[in-house]
């Protein structure tokens, strides 16, 4: 992302980016089509990967570090303690392919308004901060009974940060061929299919890229990333998200300990 202010960045292919001129209605289509796409399928793998394998493989190191008197007892996200079983397991790997397609939205939705040199910093920083706000729980059973309690919480803060910063680099690295190597392409949004299957989900992705694109066809809109009161803004209320996040996680971590 060259540019910091464009969603194209330094990609060498078009269409326009938000801080390029009006082109048209079809390069704008374009433009978001392949950026949905990406952000959807770097996510669906990001996700899969760190959070399904990765999830499922920390669920397996804490069985062996966990008394056995925990087993059968149903956790926080519905799953029986102990037991694995190709249902539970792939139930959590699809769950966390779209969580995953869900961050990767939110990164280039997010990418005009995020200097570069923070993006891999920034990102997984978020994610660990609110994503594990949400999993980790004080009046829970996960970390309440899990053993040893410190290991269980730096795991599930570390998974979706990881994960965010899986999905970011992804990003970085496919856009530069995203629509222009459709072998790449093809194999490369495999991982973003759950995106057409879960209907709730491709649905409000479209709602989205449609705001966008109604948004660019207002004079002056696709300038705003650029101006610095814009951006401060944007950032202020990430770090604030950020913040709260880790207020939050914070607080849990001094009671569970």
């Amino acid at each position: 992302m060259a540019n910091s202010a464009g969603l194209e960045g330094a990609t060498p292919a078009p269409p326009s980016g938000w801080n390029a001129a009006d082109n048209g209605w079809l390069d704008d289509l374009k433009m978001l089509g392949r950026w949905i796409t990406l952000g959807i399928s770097a996510g669906g793998l990001g996700g899969l990967l760190v959070g399904g394998i990765g999830g499922r493989l920390a669920m397996l190191l804490l069985r062996f570090t966990t008394e056995d008197s925990i087993k059968g007892i149903e956790s926080d996200d519905g799953f029986l303690m102990g037991r694995f079983t190709f249902g539970d397991t792939f139930g959590l790997l699809l769950t966390c392919t779209l969580l995953g397609i869900v961050g990767g939205l939110v990164v280039v939705f997010g990418r005009p308004f995020f200097p570069k040199r923070y993006v891999l910093i920034g990102w997984p920083l978020a994610a660990g901060a609110i994503v594990g706000s949400i999993i980790v729980k004080s009046d829970g059973v996960d970390f309440t009974l899990l053993e040893p309690k410190l290991l269980a919480i730096l795991m599930f803060i570390a998974i979706p940060a990881l994960g965010a910063l899986l999905i970011v680099w992804l990003i970085e690295r496919w856009q530069a061929w995203w629509w222009t190597d459709w072998k790449r392409t093809l194999v490369a949004a495999i991982p973003g299919l759950p995106a057409l299957i879960f209907f709730p989900l491709g649905i409000m992705a479209a709602l989205v890229g449609l705001g966008w694109f109604a948004a660019l066809r207002v004079p002056g809109v696709r300038k705003l990333p650029a101006l610095l009161p814009i951006r401060i803004l944007a950032l202020a209320v990430f770090g604030s998200l950020t913040g709260l996040g880790l207020l939050a996680l914070g607080n849990d971590v001094l009671e569970i300990l």
